[in-house]
């Protein structure tokens, strides 16, 4: 993806069946990989501070990812979990600090 044309716009996933026809639905979080960096937004007052409710969010983001690998025939649910895991653990202790700013939603 490195080498987008102009014309070419990134690819961006599709919005999960069943949103578009909820009375309430509310995007949380969009993560990109951008020449090579990670870029995420996120939409920080969705849960106010109840950020045990972000770890739920992020347990089950992890559970989504460890069953595309095993649909995907890339490991077992128990193995991808195990990895995730442990990719999780040997960042969040360390020193590695996320910057940001409050920036202003879209409307779709």
């Amino acid at each position: 993806m490195s080498n987008l044309q102009d014309t070419e716009r990134p690819l961006e996933l599709d919005i999960p069946d069943g949103v578009p026809e909820a009375q309430q639905a509310v995007e949380l979080i969009r993560a990109w990989v951008a020449d090579g960096a990670l870029m995420v937004t996120i939409n920080g007052e969705a849960l106010g501070d109840q950020l045990q409710d972000w770890g739920r969010l992020l347990a089950q983001i992890g559970h989504h990812v460890a069953n595309s690998a095993a649909l995907n025939g890339q490991k077992s649910d128990a193995q991808a979990l195990d990895e995730i895991r442990k990719g999780f653990d040997s960042v969040l202790p360390g020193s590695a600090k996320a910057a940001g700013k409050v920036r202003g939603r879209r409307v779709h």
